[in-house]
């Protein structure tokens, strides 16, 4: 498997997805355990892997087969490992072809084979975020080797589990470097301003508004998983659209699709980093609606949106329930302003987005091609906001 983005089918289409092409840390799993146990979630052990260097859950079901996801070292990379006892024929380094289906979803790689204690297993690393965010989207999973079903767990409590570990692995990553990579960018360089970003192609391109990095020297930023901070180029700037193309040599874990016309009232959400330095630097997601499909004086080029947004939030993604981004947040109306004016009223969650289909022309006239397909399965808020997180960015101006 290759941690770089590529251009993925819907998870809710029956194309076969690739899920892996190498086995880096395969000999590690050969110690693969949780030795040291920080909790239980839903039937799953939470705790950190001497072996791969980084947080696991791990779960054993009734035909002792355990089932193992987790992060290895600084880099952060998932794995997936199953062991069972019975599997006798399994060799280790050993390479096995496995089909790995996930409601409707089929996920094809090569596994290495080790061994562990009294029982052998399977061991994938370097997964694609696509597979990881299905895997623990499923009720189950039916994994199959040489078309010959191997097993058939149940995933129940795999998301809780799953972001367990993620948080215990951000904790493990915050106490190896002292701090994180923001605050080191905002202690050692002259930072005049931040905003939000997103990656808008697999090859680190990044879209944010231009008055974000306007006049700016340098330009940082700092992935979601705060462990990485990268220089990133100016590509191109639309002054009149108030849009910014960047590119920075950190490829995506995940890049979101642009969809077109979304309906008036329909639930929206937007994630960023607003007011850094006091609010959570890992990120706010704050839930609205499309309240108009235009912006101020009819502006054809905005979606106005409920959804509550602060100074910092320039740049970031509007997202729909499915998981696209509709929109890219630019302004909101100044209540202060307003309010002295002769309407003499305070507006409230009054905020604008550029359409993304305005997002999608200024890519292409600069050569990049967008992520037209559009998920249509409804997601529930809080995997909405983890999806956001992990292709939004914070963008430091210098």
């Amino acid at each position: 498997m290759t941690r770089r983005a590529i251009r993925l089918p819907s998870l809710c289409s029956m194309l076969v997805g690739l899920l892996c092409c190498t086995t880096t840390g395969a000999a590690a799993a050969d110690t693969l355990n949780l030795d040291r146990v920080f909790g239980e979630v839903k039937g799953w052990k939470i705790g950190f892997s001497e072996a791969l260097g980084g947080c696991a859950a791990a779960a054993t079901f009734l035909d002792e087969t355990t089932v193992w996801v987790g992060f290895g070292g600084h880099e952060g990379s998932a794995y997936v490992a199953f062991s069972n006892p019975g599997w006798k024929s399994i060799q280790p380094n050993g390479k096995y072809e496995l089909d790995i289906r996930t409601g409707r979803a089929i996920w094809r790689g090569m596994f290495s084979g080790f061994e562990r204690e009294n029982e052998k297993g399977i061991f994938a690393s370097d997964l694609k975020s696509a597979f990881v965010e299905e895997l623990v989207s499923s009720f189950g999973l039916r994994v199959y080797l040489n078309r010959t079903l191997l097993l058939e767990p149940s995933l129940h409590g795999s998301r809780d589990a799953v972001t367990a570990v993620s948080d215990c692995q951000r904790r493990f990553i915050e106490a190896s470097i002292g701090i994180n990579p923001a605050e080191r960018v905002k202690k050692n360089h002259n930072v005049k301003s931040s905003g939000t970003g997103f990656f808008a192609s697999s090859d680190g391109h990044i879209i944010t508004n231009h008055h974000v990095i306007d006049r700016c020297s340098k330009v940082t930023v700092v992935g979601h998983d705060r462990t990485t901070a990268s220089d990133a180029s100016v590509v191109a700037k639309d002054n009149a659209n108030d849009l910014a193309l960047l590119r920075t040599a950190n490829l995506p874990t995940a890049v979101p699709a642009l969809r077109f016309q979304p309906k008036l009232g329909e639930n929206v959400s937007v994630f960023g980093y607003p007011l850094s330095g006091l609010l959570s630097s890992s990120g706010n997601f704050t839930p609205g609606a499309i309240t108009a499909t235009a912006g101020l004086r009819d502006d054809s080029r905005m979606l106005q949106t409920s959804a509550p947004v602060q100074p910092g939030n320039s740049g970031g993604p509007l997202i729909d329930k499915y998981g696209n981004v509709v929109g890219v947040i630019v302004a909101k109306l100044d209540a202060i302003n307003i309010a002295s004016s002769a309407i003499r009223d305070i507006p409230q969650n009054v905020n604008f987005a550029i359409k993304a289909n305005i997002v999608a022309n200024f890519m292409t006239s600069n050569g990049v091609w967008p992520n037209d397909r559009a998920k249509s399965r409804e997601l529930p808020p809080e995997t909405v906001a983890e999806f956001a997180g992990t292709f939004t960015v914070q963008v430091f101006c210098h």
